[in-house]
């Protein structure tokens, strides 16, 4: 896609892209191929090409996670190998990488044929998960299609881990990574089953979510170590593009779920932090459209590298702030 002044908002993208599918790291601006790829870049990718109707892109990072595992077996990593591509047969597949295929799968709409088959395989097991943000990437796909016993398990264990102890309103005692996650996926369960009380919660968490988020006003999600309950020197760096991608996405299922403008103007407010909006005042977006991997305490004031996961991130913001209407 190419936007009205004359730049193509995929071509980051295209260059971490080859035949068999998206590059996990990069060396400043330059594909990495050692790191090789990972299972869940190529889901969240294919969403991103969906949004942008990139029928190419599509067609890439589909076929990549229909051979990303045999029988009931899936693998987390693959490396190039002669003319293709290989997996790393000691690292299977984590509970997350799995929650993101299966929501992706759903989400748009390749559930036939071996997708199904993968799809099933998945769900089997996921009965016996422990991993929230793995539950909640499950809900995010099941919410696609009819009301499950599956789909009410998972968000009653996500509810039942609830907590309020004063100013803390969490599922945990620790703020990790892709924490507006959690409150997105309670937002769209809430909003198409009419489940309030998913909507009760998502609300409560993302209000404990901006306010914890925010330094002087300005937007600061926790760093890439985390932010434990009462920690009292925080630590502002690195903060990642993911935070700030899942906020946005959370933001904009809020404003769905309630129509109340305030969620639209937050969204808007966070899909500024990639442009300057955050503690550095620094721009995470290059002249091509593409991210950096962060803010740091450095000189340069972001992480110069571009790779996968920001760039996927990010692009699922601007999908985001697109369908709020937002941006262009």
């Amino acid at each position: 896609m190419i936007n009205s002044n004359g730049i193509d908002k995929l071509k980051k993208l295209r260059q971490l892209t080859n035949a068999w599918g998206i590059y996990q790291h990069g060396e400043l601006d330059v594909p990495s191929p050692k790191f090789g790829y990972a299972l869940d870049d190529q889901a969240r990718a294919l969403l991103v090409a969906k949004g942008f109707n990139d029928k190419n892109l599509e067609k890439i990072y589909l076929q990549f996670l229909l051979n990303a595992g045999k029988g009931d077996t899936f693998y987390h990593y693959f490396y190039d190998s002669g003319d293709g591509i290989a997996p790393d047969i000691t690292n299977l597949a984590s509970q997350d990488a799995l929650g993101m295929m299966v929501w992706v799968l759903m989400e748009t709409q390749n559930t036939k044929n071996e997708a199904k088959i993968m799809i099933e395989a998945v769900l089997k097991r996921a009965e016996s998960w422990t991993h929230l943000r793995s539950k909640a990437y499950l809900i995010l796909g099941l919410v696609n299609g009819e009301r499950s016993s599956l789909e009410d398990k998972l968000t009653d264990e996500i509810l039942k881990t609830y907590r309020e102890d004063g100013d803390w309103h969490w599922f945990e005692d620790k703020l990790t990574y892709g924490n507006a996650l959690i409150p997105w996926a309670l937002w769209k369960r809430g909003r198409i089953r009419q489940d309030k009380k998913s909507l009760e919660i998502a609300k409560k968490t993302t209000d404990f979510l901006l306010k914890i988020y925010s330094k002087d006003g300005v937007p600061m999600p926790v760093a890439h170590n985390g932010l434990d309950k009462g920690e009292a020197n925080r630590i502002y760096y690195d903060q990642q593009p993911i935070e700030a991608g899942y906020i946005v996405m959370c933001l904009e299922e809020a404003y769905m779920a309630t129509n109340d403008n305030y969620f639209r103007e937050m969204a808007e407010k966070w899909w500024g932090w990639f442009w300057g909006n955050n503690i550095n005042k620094a721009k995470l977006i290059d002249d091509n459209f593409a991210c950096y991997d962060g803010l740091t305490v450095k000189t340069d004031k972001v992480n110069l590298n571009q790779g996968a996961e920001s760039n996927i991130c990010f692009l699922m913001a601007y999908l985001a702030v697109r369908r709020l209407g937002l941006v262009e």
